[in-house]
């Protein structure tokens, strides 16, 4: 998206004798967002790349005119900034190769680039923090949980779904009353010494029902698969046909019939394929790269929204940690895409960088309508999350996961 003044520094560059194609073709167009607000944004190619993205990947703006020539949007990718309690969350975006195969510059050399781009940042206010919908909280309240859920996302003498266990339960106890009080604080406190030791005393449950398996693969369908990016370019008609194309997708998701889709793509093995792939890899005690994106997207709060909105905290958690089963899906099709019978990590990080995209994209206005009306109960008040995992991975006595 093009901020302030953006699109005519764009349309004053003089693209004549350097890029023909550029000379004559539209790259700005407008777009509507979730909620109806129109936006100036970047054209994209029909295969969804930016107009100005050369064969080679390289910015096309960039090689001919210097980074700075281009929009801030493309100057902050792959990071994105989030005042909280007069700090700034930094979030890093896993669709980023660098990110999600390690392979980036230290976080550390990155702060005197951060600075100077979140000075051009033109929304820098905090944003208004609820832990409920009717009860907000200040930013040092929501800064605390936060450090909880790293504290237990970082406990290696857990396992990882006991680790988010944690944070669940920890949610859902320590978010009662008023959270400014000091009574309060002390028993968030006291809340976070004990589950750990307590966590593995609490009933993990079972699987999914119905209504809540309809809702996670939704969600997933959703995840993995976003809009195209010219659909709102598309004529009525066309639109229309790309959005049934779309619900038949989703239907597959729901029915578990047909081909799945990844990133709108069929896939070429079974959904009884995929389940038989081995996900261990997934559920060990000490599975570094989920447990450092988890921390990632907590320490960067953009687990804290949807679409325009900031979510109540109590709704932000366990939606975003559906991301944990979510990925064990994904990782599993994507190896058994590639014909092999278990979850290799660059499976997982090809399943975050797919994931990684949509997080804190989808409205919850984009679930169908029957779902929207359970989706508050079934996410808040019921066990989704380690039920989905469940259903994903076959525990035994040792804690192990077999396929």
């Amino acid at each position: 998206m093009l901020g302030p003044g953006e699109e005519e520094r764009l349309k004053a560059l003089v693209w004549q004798g350097r890029e023909k194609d550029l000379d004559v073709q539209p790259t700005v167009v407008s777009t509507e967002l979730p909620g109806g607000r129109r936006v100036r944004r970047l054209a994209r190619r029909e295969d969804g790349a930016c107009v100005y993205l050369d064969s080679d990947n390289l910015c096309r703006i960039q090689r001919h005119f210097g980074s700075d020539a281009k929009p801030l949007m493309c100057r902050l990718y792959p990071f994105g900034f989030y005042p909280v309690a007069n700090r700034v969350g930094v979030d890093c975006s896993f669709s980023c190769r660098s990110v999600s195969h390690g392979t980036g510059a230290a976080l550390a050399a990155r702060i005197p680039e951060w600075t100077a781009l979140f000075t051009e940042e033109s929304n820098k206010e905090e944003r208004q923090h609820r832990l409920t919908r009717q009860r907000a909280m200040s930013g040092e309240v929501l800064w605390e949980f936060e450090q909880y859920f790293l504290s237990f996302l970082t406990d290696q003498s857990l396992t990882l779904l006991d680790r988010v266990r944690c944070c669940l339960q920890f949610n859902r106890l320590a978010t009662t009353g008023d959270p400014s009080t000091p009574a309060a604080a002390q028993l968030r406190q006291a809340i976070a010494r004990g589950l750990p030791r307590q966590i593995a005393s609490i009933p993990r449950g079972g699987s999914m029902d119905r209504t809540q398996r309809v809702i996670f693969y939704q969600w997933l369908f959703l995840a993995l698969n976003p809009p195209p990016v010219n659909i709102d370019l598309l004529s009525g008609q066309a639109r229309l046909r790309e959005e049934k194309r779309r619900l038949a997708i989703a239907q597959r998701f729901t029915s578990q019939q047909g081909a799945p889709a990844i990133d709108n793509q069929d896939v070429t093995v079974t959904w009884e394929q995929i389940a038989a792939v081995d996900a261990s890899v997934a559920a060990a005690p000490a599975s570094p790269f989920l447990e450092r994106y988890l921390a990632a997207k907590i320490i960067g709060q953009r687990f804290l929204v949807a679409g325009e909105e900031e979510l109540p905290l109590v709704e932000a958690v366990p939606l975003f940690l559906l991301t944990y089963p979510m990925t064990i899906w994904t990782a599993r099709a994507l190896a058994a895409e590639r014909g092999a019978d278990a979850v290799a990590e660059t499976d997982l990080r090809s399943a975050l960088a797919l994931l990684d995209r949509t997080l804190g994209m989808v409205p919850l206005s984009a679930l169908p309508a029957k779902v929207a009306k359970v989706w508050h109960f079934v996410v808040e008040e019921t066990e989704l999350v380690v039920e989905a995992t469940n259903e994903l991975l076959v525990w035994t006595d040792d804690e192990s996961s077999v396929p």
